[in-house]
């Protein structure tokens, strides 16, 4: 029985035996500090009311700037804090999901210059990718919802169109 046990614990990977989930979380909590030192969640949580704007340009209605303004504040005011709790939360998932090794390099890389300037550019990122995601959601949304109520719903899921050639 002890042969058994012995091979079971070398069959496991080494560093799943030096590390434990209290050193991944310590190493992921600085990644976490780090990645929030050069991230601008304002520009982020500005990308998350950017659709609703280009809907309510693309119906004909046009803004004005204090508007946008408010609309920018109402967002600020009810994202920064818990956008920032969320990021410092994300602390205990990464220790669950990754090495400690994957989480050094992570927060070793998020520490030199260019780790930074990548964690500043992110918000850029998404908010460059956001109009993409949006039509491609948008183009898809008539004939995925008749498909996913028909699941909710236990049906048998709507024919797709046919086209004659």
């Amino acid at each position: 029985m002890k042969a058994l046990m012995l091979a079971g614990l070398l069959a496991l990977p080494l560093p799943a035996l030096a590390e434990t989930r209290e050193e991944r979380v310590a190493v992921a909590k600085e990644y976490v500090e780090l990645a929030l030192q050069g991230f601008d969640m304002s520009a982020m949580i500005e990308t998350m009311y950017q659709p609703v704007l280009q809907q309510v340009a693309a119906g004909g209605q046009t803004l004005s700037e204090d508007q946008v303004g408010q609309i920018r504040q109402l967002y600020l005011d009810t994202f920064t804090e818990p956008m920032n709790k969320l990021m410092r939360d994300q602390s205990q998932i990464m220790a669950d999901m990754m090495t400690l090794a994957e989480l050094t390099a992570l927060r070793d890389f998020y520490a030199t210059p260019e780790g930074r300037s990548v964690m500043a550019k992110l918000p850029q990122l998404t908010a460059a990718q956001q109009p993409g995601i949006m039509a491609l959601i948008n183009e898809n949304m008539s004939t995925l919802m008749p498909k996913v109520l028909a699941i909710i719903n236990g049906e048998a899921p709507p024919a797709a169109p046919t086209t004659q050639p």
